[in-house]
């Protein structure tokens, strides 16, 4: 299972073939909404707080958004 800036850095590196600027954006949008999703999904299978499953969603987003930026330098 590689992390995801391990698999950010091999897309860059055109190991999965070439990709445009908004083909990967449009990746990440993806992602985010799949991560936001699947907290949304799981929070009320566990009764969790809709504040706190919000919470949750918007500090993986962040985390995604700086993977994104480390690697690519841009969003």
């Amino acid at each position: 299972m590689l992390s995801l800036e391990e698999f950010l850095r091999r897309l860059k590196e055109g190991r999965y073939g070439e990709f445009s600027r908004d083909d990967i954006r449009r990746f990440r949008e993806t992602l985010e909404k799949n991560v936001s999703e699947s907290a949304h999904v799981k929070g009320a299978e566990m009764g969790i707080p809709e504040e706190e499953v919000y919470r949750v969603v918007e500090e993986n987003v962040l985390e995604i958004r700086g993977t994104f930026e480390r690697v690519f330098g841009w969003l």
